[in-house]
């Protein structure tokens, strides 16, 4: 099922999934927003599982069940309640669902989806689905798995650095991001030396620290320095740290209003989903994250 309420889509929309639960429910809120700041069109998809029995051929590319339309009904409600101006399309289909929001996402600003929360045990649960879109889609991916919290002091936008291309893509969102929202962007360079097994964690002076923090502050500087030239309005805050990424990011998701982090991507299903870093930051963040393939991704 498709529908248009609203102007051309020629604009690359942003696409975001909903399935009527609370998740996909602040999804949808940051999604809106998102297409206000860019000033694009909104495209809302829904997935369905295929009955037992089967559809036809026609029902495979449009569902028109009560559920369905309900669903949409909803989100289409709550963009125009939000953003009344908002050109917004929907889409549902009998597929996998995140086969079916990378498909959707092909000619996208970001592609948006909801996150599962921490269980009643402490552990976290982020739903197959948004890993894998985060690993798949062919352009941004960003999951709410928590709205930002209202904290003093609140960093911005957030983003990981480490030298490589996957940052570099990483931090040319984050500029991007913190210049659209008018927040400073606080770029997190974290690294530690792994001597697990190795018996030279002696090695590893205050000296030793002090010049490879250095020598960190300087790779994290030239990462930044020409799109400070760009975005000469946003205010840059560098953090190099000696901690494990993950730990470093996530510390500094408290509060803060997205955190942008590198994925190299796969083309397929199949195969490993993300880097350790990605997906840690995925199952643990405090506030949206999004993530951003390089252009070499393969």
């Amino acid at each position: 099922m498709s529908s248009n309420t609203g102007a051309s889509t020629a604009t690359r929309p942003v696409v975001v999934g909903v399935d009527g639960q609370e998740p996909a429910a602040h999804a949808l809120d940051w999604a809106i927003a998102e297409a206000q700041r860019a000033n694009v069109p909104l495209h809302v998809v829904h997935a369905r599982m295929m009955p037992l029995r089967g559809p036809t051929i026609e029902s495979e590319l449009g569902v028109h069940t009560p559920e369905s339309d309900a669903i949409l009904a909803v989100a289409t409600e709550r963009v125009h309640a939000l953003a009344p101006d908002l050109a917004v399309t929907t889409a549902a289909a009998y597929r996998n669902a995140a086969a079916l929001l990378v498909d959707e996402a092909r000619d996208a600003t970001c592609l948006v989806v909801g996150g599962r929360h921490h269980s009643a045990l402490g552990s976290v649960l982020l739903g197959s689905t948004s890993l894998d879109v985060a690993a798949h889609a062919p352009c941004p991916v960003v999951v709410v798995r928590e709205l930002p919290q209202q904290l003093p002091d609140r960093p911005g936008v957030v983003v990981g650095s480490d030298g490589s291309e996957l940052s570099e893509a990483a931090i040319a969102a984050g500029f991007e991001q913190a210049d659209r929202l008018g927040l400073p962007l606080t770029v997190v360079h974290a690294w530690y030396l792994d001597y697990q097994g190795t018996g030279l964690a002696a090695l590893e002076t205050d000296d030793v620290r002090l010049v490879v923090t250095q020598e960190e502050l300087a790779v994290s500087s030239e990462a930044v320095a020409g799109w400070s030239e760009k975005y000469p309005d946003v205010t840059v805050r560098q953090r190099i740290l000696h901690a494990h990424p993950v730990e470093a990011l996530v510390d500094h998701s408290r509060g803060a209003e997205l955190l942008v982090v590198g994925s190299r991507g796969l083309g397929g299903f199949t195969g490993m989903l993300l880097g350790s870093v990605s997906q840690g930051v995925l199952h643990h963040a405090h506030c949206p994250v999004m993530v951003v393939r390089s252009s070499g991704g393969a």
